[in-house]
């Protein structure tokens, strides 16, 4: 039977909605794979920066950080600007805008024209995860929500691996400002084929939803009327859970930032005598942690142990026994140990994934954008204040021969244990979730 105003869900127009989301899915996949790639590049190509620009620690920390900002100030109005013009349109637009900053930076002639496409390449990718989650809110069923979220950060993780040991490959073979302004012109492209084949949802192609393929009414109103913008805002931030899980995020993050995504090639390089190809393929164990674990975590946190709180608590007390471990002994473990160290970090710092799920069950339904936007905003802020505060730190031991001293990396160490040991408590005193029904507004 026909459905008013809908189409009809015959075979072959229920095998274009289930074939072309994935052209739509994929593209944005590969969006993100790109913004991870770039937020992580500098790393492996630390001292090769450092030369071209003349930087010591602390300019080094700028730079890098300066994606971070941007970043992260954008998140809480992402879901506002996707909303309001669409992912194509977004993801299009700021993706354009990356491009551009990831090949002003690769051609920079001056620091200053460096930390300007530095901040344009992080305001350009602050977007993308919100695009990809509204084309999978319109093209996929809402039980696939969460597998799809998954596999968006496992995909994008995949791009912190080619930044490690496939980057420095390509940086030996072309230099660093070819390879990371030839990410930038693939970053344009990509652009390109977004703004060409990726669609809104179904109907623009006259092709029926997911509730029509499944002969499912449409989705009911909502029963509750939304909160005004203002509104919603200070319900969250009265939310202890909020700040709570914000300062969790704000400190884990913050140290698996500073370390993956600037320190650990310089540290293998000058307290272990490694060269930049060899640091930089104990850093790629990193990036398979953090692969293996955001797949992981979510499913562990909902299926096995049924509670977001205990994997998220956990997980962090065994990632504080990392620092412990380096804080320690910042010199002198088996190579095979430093393998298993960098693994070890990606894999146990990813059951942060489990704390939006969290938050989220302990909000009002009407806010949970508002209040994934906020959390995201902590994330973000960590990894772009402890990458700057770690510059300064390292600033303030003199280099000897040309190589910071142990005594530097080991303060940075003592730090990220701290702030772990910290996160600990923190999420010690949160919530599983709301102990009361959301109140009607």
């Amino acid at each position: 039977m026909t459905r008013v105003g809908r189409p009809l869900p015959t075979p072959a127009l229920a095998r274009g909605t289930l074939t072309y989301r994935w052209v739509c899915l994929g593209l944005l996949f590969v969006s993100g794979l790109l913004a991870f790639f770039t937020r992580l590049a500098p790393v492996v190509a630390i001292p090769d920066l450092g030369e071209a620009f003349v930087l010591g620690t602390a300019g080094l920390g700028l730079l890098t950080s300066l994606y971070l900002w941007p970043f992260a100030l954008m998140q809480p109005v992402a879901g506002v600007l996707t909303d309001a013009f669409g992912p194509r349109r977004t993801v299009t637009a700021f993706l354009v805008v990356a491009g551009v900053g990831q090949v002003l930076f690769a051609s920079a002639p001056t620091v200053e024209v460096a930390l300007i496409g530095r901040a344009l390449t992080g305001f350009g990718a602050s977007i993308l995860y919100v695009g990809a989650a509204k084309i999978m809110a319109q093209w996929f069923r809402s039980r696939e929500f969460g597998t799809l979220t998954g596999a968006w950060t496992s995909v994008a993780n995949l791009g912190g691996l080619t930044a490690a040991a496939p980057l420095m490959a390509l940086i030996t073979l072309a230099g660093w400002r070819w390879s990371l302004g030839g990410v930038g012109l693939v970053m344009l492209a990509t652009a390109l084929l977004i703004y060409v084949f990726v669609r809104d949802s179904p109907s623009e192609l006259g092709l029926p939803s997911l509730a029509d393929i499944d002969d499912l009414p449409p989705p009911p109103s909502e029963t509750r009327r939304p909160m005004p913008l203002g509104q919603g805002v200070l319900v969250v931030l009265r939310e202890p859970n909020t700040w709570l899980l914000g300062s969790y995020a704000f400190l884990l993050f913050g140290t698996m930032t500073m370390m993956q995504g600037l320190w650990a090639v310089p540290y293998l390089m000058d307290v272990y005598g490694q060269s930049q190809q060899q640091a930089a393929n104990a850093l790629t164990l990193w990036a398979v942690g953090l692969i293996v674990g955001c797949t992981l975590w979510g499913y562990v946190a909902d299926r096995i142990v049924g509670s977001r709180k205990r994997v998220v608590l956990v997980g962090a007390v065994v990632y504080a026994l990392l620092w412990a471990l380096l804080a320690l002994r910042p010199a002198g473990l088996p190579v095979g140990l430093l393998w298993v160290a960098m693994f070890w970090g990606g894999f146990f710092a990813s059951t942060w994934i489990p704390s939006y799920a969290q938050l989220k069950d302990t909000v009002p339904s009407q806010v949970v954008a508002t209040a994934m936007g906020i959390l995201n905003l902590f994330f973000w802020l960590g990894g772009a204040v402890y990458q700057q505060v770690s510059g300064l730190i390292l600033a303030e031991f003199p280099k000897r021969d040309g190589h910071t001293p142990v005594a530097g990396y080991q303060a940075l160490f003592w730090l990220c244990l701290a702030s772990v040991g910290l996160s600990v408590v923190l999420v010690a005193l949160s919530k599983d979730r709301r102990s009361v029904p959301s109140a009607t507004t």
